[in-house]
């Protein structure tokens, strides 16, 4: 009979990575990446990592001046923002408001319905911030819709998501979209460029941080973008040598040949709404860990090595039995709790409506947020170091002295207390030493719609440099 230390025994190992494992993770994600800039026509697959061109070229320094918008639209809410850049080592002022978008603008036979909304929302907040009448502000967007881009001010529409059904959208260029109705309703503002997130967590650190090389967001979902030479980009091959272009790697699809899945990641990824897609998002994202463990914790409860029962003469539904209710930071309580573990007990008995716990049972909760936590971190861990080999082996970024920055935002890496630490040693065990001491790993302070605006300066400061260089 299997007792319960090697069934627990047996599930703490199923989490633990091997170091033949995270040597065949740094590999795969080496060839993903290359695979991904190899490709010409983005409407091919071929690789995991999307590895998509931002068209945003150069660095921030800091000095930078001027006053940029940014516009936000992320399932049905809507940020305006206006970032006052000042200069003197990334000094700036934010002025940010929040919109909601009604139901009855989610759908419909005519998107510019919802533009006109969006323009409104734009023009209150002008008048709020008190803009300058005679003065046109360039401006970023992120629109949260699924965008073909083309250039760094062009992108064609191909997937609307959210819950919005707009048929006439599809095919339509997003920033003439909005320009058109955006100038219809006399706004001073001048699209100049479509942003992404993981290129507004990195532009956001850098203003402050300009030797900010990599950005990642690392929430709900998770994504990375990176500096790459414009040379190793084979849709630029024809174009100036010497510049760095931001890329946006899309590695929420990376893993399914290169990742250490478990039977409970097969369970989560069959019953998600995307199966076969995500996994490295399924396996270290805040969506997802908290249904991880859940799923745990509900075949423990079947081996009989949890005590605790779903109380069948509750009203109350038990949770811990229904996807998706042992929410994400769950796992931050249990991982923080001490001693007699009571804020343990809260979550699983008031919360997830168990029935009365034992310190044992509370105990390996515990542990098995461990395990789930501390494999995401890992993870995450080796996908940067991977990253950071990549521009090691080609020369990007890593200044002798100086070294380079990676910035990091998004809900689960700020708030899980263990995950930060946990991600830099796991990025220190894996590069060499003389490039670890030159790397820093730090939290954006900022939202990342801060990032979009910093965006806009850098589509003006790129466009400033075009006009001034010789014919």
């Amino acid at each position: 009979m299997t007792t319960k230390h090697q069934i627990l025994s047996k599930v703490e190992s199923l989490f633990q990575v091997t170091n033949d494992q995270l040597d065949d993770l740094l590999l795969g994600f080496n060839e993903e990446m290359k695979t991904g800039l190899n490709i010409t026509n983005r409407a091919t697959k071929g690789s995991e990592l999307k590895m998509i061109p931002s068209y945003v070229t150069g660095y921030p320094t800091g000095n930078e001046k001027g006053t940029y918008l940014a516009l936000e639209i992320s399932g049905v809410d809507i940020y305006v923002c206006q970032v006052k850049l000042k200069g003197e080592g990334g000094k700036l002022a934010i002025n940010q408001y929040q919109y909601k978008i009604p139901d009855n603008l989610t759908a419909g036979d005519d998107i510019e319905v919802l533009i006109d909304y969006v323009a409104d929302c734009v023009s209150d907040f002008q008048q709020r911030v008190g803009s300058h009448q005679h003065m046109i502000y360039s401006m970023a967007i992120s629109i949260g819709f699924a965008v073909l881009q083309t250039s760094l001010n062009r992108g064609i529409i191909i997937a609307l998501e959210h819950g919005f059904e707009f048929p006439n959208v599809i095919g339509r260029d997003a920033v003439d979209l909005f320009d058109t109705r955006f100038r219809a309703k006399g706004l001073a503002v001048k699209i100049v460029a479509i942003a992404n997130d993981g290129v507004c967590t990195l532009l956001a650190h850098a203003y402050q941080h300009p030797s900010t090389r990599i950005g990642i967001i690392h929430s709900a979902g998770t994504n990375c973008a990176y500096y790459d030479k414009i040379s190793n980009i084979a849709q630029f091959k024809s174009e100036t040598p010497g510049q760095d272009m931001i890329i946006n790697t899309e590695w929420c699809n990376f893993g399914s040949r290169h990742l250490p899945r478990t039977e409970f990641d097969d369970n989560l990824d069959l019953q998600s709404n995307n199966p076969g897609i995500h996994h490295f998002e399924k396996m270290t994202a805040g969506m997802y860990l908290g249904e991880i463990t859940r799923q745990v914790l509900v075949y423990l409860m079947e081996q009989k090595v949890l005590s605790f029962e779903v109380d069948q003469e509750e009203e109350d539904e038990c949770l811990l039995l229904l996807p998706y209710q042992f929410d994400t930071s769950y796992m931050y309580v249990c991982e923080a709790d001490k001693d007699d573990l009571e804020d343990t007990r809260l979550v699983l008995e008031d919360m997830c409506r168990v029935t009365e716990t034992s310190l044992e049972d509370r105990k390996i909760v515990k542990k098995v947020c461990e395990w789930v936590g501390h494999r995401a971190a890992l993870l995450l861990g080796a996908s940067i170091a991977s990253v950071v080999k990549y521009m090691v082996e080609y020369g990007i970024g890593l200044d002798q002295n100086q070294g380079f920055a990676i910035a990091i935002s998004g809900d689960v890496y700020k708030d899980y207390p263990s995950f930060h630490p946990r991600v830099c040693e796991a990025i220190k065990g894996l590069i060499p030493e003389e490039i670890a001491s030159k790397l820093s790993v730090g939290i954006v302070q900022h939202s990342r719609i801060v990032g979009a605006a910093i965006v806009a300066m850098m589509a003006e400061k790129m466009d400033n440099q075009q006009d001034t260089s010789p014919p």
